[in-house]
């Protein structure tokens, strides 16, 4: 196997991993949040997990006019981004005051797929879905529907919940999955148009902490700081975002969206399994059986496009010369 083709395999497969390193992290700290948001209000959590990372990602970056170049250049792109962040991490920490973990994550994950076909139709008309992520998508879209149904039922580990409540998580959800495809898309076409993945993270969040500070206010929702409170921001912040965002950065710009999408639904069974540790929760064998679902589909639309995008790649690899064969 020449260097070149183990080079161009390891390029491939760079992204994906990047991505569910990502997964793993964020699925452990989305059961972390369902517990935080029963004592403390989301935008608390989101106001301090996010300052802190705000402040990290930008000190850290030493070419600061490099950044505002960036930024000017880049202007439309970059708020686009800012908003679609604090959209996904307000609204699904609202979710999780009603929901469960892993019901939340899996409304989020099965209207991804969707939602980032719809959205690539404007975002990025040159790539289009292959018909085998189109029926993945539907079929994420069934599983979670289903999941709907059980948790309207009293089949969730929460137990009965409201339709109130359900239609409330729902829409937080979609508010969600929506901004998350639009996460993506930006982040892809900031990384095409040159900006680095350091420069993104430096200006990610501005918009995301001045909502939560302003709902702060409004609400007058501010929690308090105790060392078990202040330990878990931290470790939200440090290793939920600072840590995690920067291997989804990475891995998106390194990845097709829509494999993106159908990778964030390996969140749902470390999710489900992490919820032991939840003494509120009580597990469901018809949860289980919706996420079984969602990733049997989530595998099917991934394995389409590796294998698309493997065959794209040895197409467009020159074949070896006469002298090479000799050798």
């Amino acid at each position: 196997m020449s260097s070149s083709s183990s080079g161009s395999r390891f390029a491939l497969a760079a992204g994906p991993l990047l991505v569910l390193g990502y997964c793993v992290i964020n699925s452990t700290k989305s059961v972390l949040e369902g517990a935080l948001v029963q004592g403390l209000s989301p935008e608390f959590i989101a106001f301090n997990a996010f300052v802190v990372a705000q402040l990290f990602y930008f000190l850290t970056l030493r070419d600061k006019q490099a950044l505002r170049t960036a930024v000017r250049r880049c202007l439309p792109d970059v708020i686009m981004l800012n908003i679609s962040t604090a959209v996904c991490w307000i609204a699904v920490l609202y979710a999780f005051t009603v929901l469960e973990p892993a019901v939340a994550n899996s409304m989020i994950i099965g209207l991804g797929p969707t939602l980032t076909i719809v959205l690539g139709f404007r975002l990025r008309p040159g790539t289009k879905p292959l018909p085998l992520e189109l029926a993945a998508a539907g079929a994420m879209l069934g599983a979670m529907t289903y999941l709907l149904v059980m948790a309207h039922d009293g089949a969730s580990a929460l137990g009965d919940v409201p339709t109130g409540d359900l239609v409330f998580g729902l829409v937080m959800c979609f508010l969600t999955s929506l901004s998350l495809s639009g996460i993506t898309f930006y982040t892809r076409r900031l990384g095409d148009a040159g900006m680095t993945v350091p420069q993104m993270m430096a200006s990610r969040f501005v918009v995301l902490v001045a909502a939560t500070l302003v709902l702060l206010v409004v609400r007058d929702s501010f929690g308090a700081y105790s060392p078990a409170n202040v330990g878990a921001l931290l470790a939200i912040s440090l290793v939920g975002v600072i840590i995690s965002l920067y291997l989804l950065q990475q891995g998106i710009v390194r990845t097709e969206p829509i494999t993106v999408s159908m990778l964030f639904g390996t969140n749902l069974l470390i999710t489900y399994l992490t919820q032991f540790l939840d003494p509120r929760l009580d597990q469901s064998p018809h949860v289980f059986l919706g996420i079984a679902g969602l990733c049997a589909a989530m595998c099917l639309g991934t394995w389409a496009r590796w294998r698309h995008d493997r065959q794209t790649s040895r197409a467009a690899t020159p074949a070896p010369t006469s002298e090479r064969v000799e050798r």
